[in-house]
């Protein structure tokens, strides 16, 4: 059959099938709306047989249910073009869609989830407690704060002296450049549900960016703090669905990522200001604050 003809309907409804790009299971033609019900892991969608797909369609319809009685009690966006996910609190139910209008779970299918600043957690929660390791995502931005703060300071002086001469900047003062590297990249969600078409789902939501003309570090962790905000409530939305009787506890301070070292602060009254501005800002939390105190004071 030629790429342009007519094909033949649709295998499950009888609808009509596009001419081009026309999905097919097991050599038979799948019109798009039916097609577009597939909601499940790659590995399972890209190898359904004719048998598994009726299945599955009855499960969507059994799905329905659950779509139809959601109730959006939160909403989760990782971004513009990113994961959103909402939740249902008086039904316990949470859906991977800005709208439930794809698999709608279960709170009970939910068994655990992991939250990672890269590859390292941030967040663990099963129905026995949900436990948060202090980031050390504010300390390393604070050892460069001094370091960016000069490097803004220069690039504003070259500036400067760029237009002293005829007030236009042409370039005729040489800057030089330095790439400050984000303590991370993104924050990973990994989750884990028991359910008959998925059973691991992962998403992610990109950490902040330092400013390449004048990088500062109040600006990223401000921005973090927006971004680490998102990831508290959709902790607080796991819990209150799946988990409603966790307990949360706060991990013992994080290790640094292996291969990097931590500074000894040269004053420790003066670091300790550092993480009281962190936790006046909503950065890290008291428990933090008091165990990186309890530190640094040795004790």
């Amino acid at each position: 059959m030629g790429l342009f003809s007519k094909k033949p309907p649709c295998a499950i409804c009888g609808g009509k099938v596009p001419r081009i790009l026309a999905a097919k299971i097991e050599g038979e033609y799948i019109c798009n709306t039916c097609f577009g019900k597939i909601d499940m892991e790659s590995g399972r969608a890209n190898n359904l047989t004719m048998q598994a797909f009726r299945q599955y369609l009855t499960f969507y319809e059994e799905n329905r249910k659950l779509r139809e009685k959601f109730i959006v009690s939160e909403r989760i966006d990782f971004g513009a073009f990113d994961t959103k996910i909402i939740f249902d609190f008086e039904n316990k139910l949470f859906c991977m869609s800005k709208n439930p209008d794809k698999t709608v779970f279960e709170g009970w299918r939910l068994k655990s989830f992991v939250i990672k600043e890269d590859s390292t957690p941030l967040f663990e929660g099963v129905a026995e407690g949900i436990r948060r390791y202090p980031s050390t995502v504010p300390e390393r931005v604070m050892a460069l704060s001094g370091e960016m703060a000069q490097y803004a300071a220069s690039r504003r002086m070259a500036k400067a002296l760029d237009r002293m001469d005829d007030g236009v900047e042409n370039g005729s003062v040489p800057r030089y450049d330095v790439d400050f590297p984000e303590p991370f990249s993104k924050f990973n969600v990994e989750i884990y549900v028991e359910h008959p078409y998925w059973s691991h789902i992962t998403c992610d939501m990109d950490g902040p960016r330092f400013d390449r003309e004048y990088p500062d570090a109040s600006d990223y962790l401000s921005a973090y703090r927006e971004r680490l905000e998102v990831i508290v409530r959709l902790v607080q939305g796991f819990k209150e669905v799946a988990f409603p009787d966790a307990s949360e506890r706060l991990a013992g301070f994080g290790a640094i990522h292996q291969g990097q070292k931590r500074a000894a602060p040269a004053n420790a009254v003066e670091e300790i200001r550092k993480y009281k501005a962190l936790l006046d800002d909503g950065i890290i939390t008291e428990d933090e604050f008091r165990e990186k105190k309890r530190q640094l004071m040795g004790l």
